[in-house]
């Protein structure tokens, strides 16, 4: 069928349920999608994304919904407090996850989101002027209180609460997602876990959950020739744009067309030629990416530095990852990277990407 699969998990407060998710949504989805093909036709768009969103929501049930359940169904005696802290750990932390579902065989690619990764469609153009440029496609929109439409859901299954301040939702930097048990189970559940089995005490915002969901929003583009996709989680928005990704990931293009051209084989350079690197030549001014540029609010400007890259790497997704976290100021980069934590966390995320080009 041609089918492939990519997938990103950004987990917090412990990575139980991130854990949970790389085990077992791609195989549950590919066994849930399977049925939809038995019968030789092409099953339509609205046919798949139903089907992600009720794998998406069996498996954040099966995590947070039904061992909360069984856990106060056990005989009288059971060691409950000792169960209720392995059964209960995914049901604890919680994870974002950012799902893409390639048929190649019909050119369609689908994207299910919950939380704040994101992914971006790079789509190259000639201009009047004969110039390589590359528009962008966004592919999801993040979840978070700053959504427009996440705030308005809320405040529709809430009415008489204050949820959403800034881009937070009663303080937390996301509006869906798997696990998070806190903002799904009843006051009165969280009462009794408190009670019985070393649970939190219920906050005093929490008034009327569930306010959390693991339904994912889905969008379904026609990919054509040459088009790639970027995959991320927040870390690397926080600090690079969409356009910034694209145009990116399009000089990255450049140079691997020109290196082939010439004969040359792709090779890995260590940091000291890096270094010599970003002080010659090979920087490149934001304004230089092959992209319209648009928002320019990134971490870079907490790091007091200017945006400057650097085109050194053989991997894309690497070459992003680098210039997500200081491009050609090596020191900042090496700096970013040797934070321990927790201290680490107040300049940078933690950072996934993934780059996949379609032929």
């Amino acid at each position: 069928m041609g089918w492939s699969f990519w997938s990103i998990y950004d987990g917090h407060v412990g990575p139980q349920t991130a854990s949970v998710l790389e085990s077992l949504l791609l195989g549950n989805l590919a066994q849930a999608l399977s049925a939809l093909y038995r019968d030789g036709k092409l099953p339509e768009t609205e046919s798949i994304h139903s089907t992600f969103k009720r794998v998406f929501l069996a498996l954040d049930d099966e995590m947070v919904v039904k061992p909360a359940q069984l856990i106060f169904e056990l005989p009288e005696g059971a060691p409950i407090k000792t169960l209720a802290a392995v059964a209960l750990q995914a049901a604890r932390a919680g994870s974002c996850a950012l799902v893409s579902f390639y048929e190649a065989n019909v050119r369609r690619l689908h994207v299910a989101v919950v939380g704040d990764s994101r992914a971006v469609l790079g789509r190259r153009r000639e201009t009047a002027d004969g110039k390589t440029v590359y528009d962008v496609h966004v592919l999801s929109v993040d979840q978070t209180g700053r959504n427009p439409a996440e705030a308005a859901r809320l405040a529709a299954a809430h009415p008489d609460e204050a949820l959403v301040t800034g881009s937070r939702v009663l303080g937390w930097g996301i509006s869906r997602s798997f696990g998070n048990g806190v903002m799904k189970w009843s006051r009165e559940l969280q009462t009794t876990m408190q009670e019985r089995v070393l649970g939190d005490k219920p906050r005093t915002t929490l008034l009327t959950p569930p306010y959390f969901t693991a339904e994912p929003e889905m969008t379904t583009t026609a990919i054509e020739p040459g088009d790639f996709m970027v995959m991320g989680s927040d870390g690397l928005w926080d600090c690079l744009s969409n356009e910034e990704v694209v145009g990116l990931v399009g000089v990255w293009l450049a140079r691997r067309d020109r290196d082939r051209d010439a004969g040359g084989a792709p090779s890995i350079i260590g940091e000291e030629e890096v270094m010599k690197r970003a002080d010659s030549e090979e920087v490149i001014e934001r304004v230089d990416l092959p992209v319209e540029l648009k928002d320019n609010k990134t971490h870079y400007a907490t790091w007091n530095v200017k945006k400057r890259f650097v085109n050194v790497d053989t991997n894309a997704a690497a070459h992003l990852a680098r210039n997500a976290l200081g491009g050609a100021d090596t020191d900042l980069h090496h700096a970013l990277l040797t934070l321990p934590a927790p201290r680490a966390r107040y300049f940078r995320d933690d950072l996934s990407a993934i780059v996949v080009f379609f032929e």
